[in-house]
């Protein structure tokens, strides 16, 4: 399980790997790619969007796993630590296809109303995916935690 897969990483990076353990700590860019596909999941209405979220997520994970796993290896990190993100490299290259043509080129074939709707949901992922991103690269250009820090009574 991938799950599984990624509670081995973290601790081997020497990081918490109970549920929750640093939610405290994410900025909102970070949850709310996570909101977006649970909105997106809990109105019967938005499935379309929820398709859209799905398949442009699975299209552009690749890549960025790859990375990460680059990055560990580069570090010295061995296979214990980059399996999950090779793990999704492979995996995801299948899960594109399947998601883009199987899954959403299916319900637009069937459901052709949706079809804005699916490119409303990819188009709000990459939208967030950008804010994430953003983020991310203006802490490093700071030289400072994109973390919020520790809160106070929490080790």
């Amino acid at each position: 399980m991938h799950s599984t897969l990624f509670a081995a990483s973290m601790r081997g990076l020497g990081l918490d790997d109970t549920e929750g353990a640093y939610i405290d700590r994410l900025p909102g860019a970070t949850l709310a790619t996570t909101n977006l596909i649970s909105l997106f999941g809990l109105h019967r209405r938005l499935r379309g969007a929820l398709v859209g979220h799905l398949a442009a997520f699975e299209m552009t994970s690749c890549i960025p796993n790859r990375r990460y796993g680059d990055g560990l290896r580069r570090l010295g990190y061995d296979e214990q630590i980059t399996r999950y993100f090779d793990e999704h490299v492979e995996a995801d290259a299948a899960h594109a296809t399947i998601a883009s043509h199987d899954l959403a080129g299916s319900l637009v074939e069937q459901e052709p109303h949706l079809d804005a709707d699916i490119l409303f949901g990819a188009a709000a992922l990459l939208g967030l995916e950008g804010r994430v991103a953003s983020h991310l690269l203006q802490a490093w250009r700071q030289e400072r935690s994109s973390l919020h820090a520790v809160p106070s009574g929490v080790a």
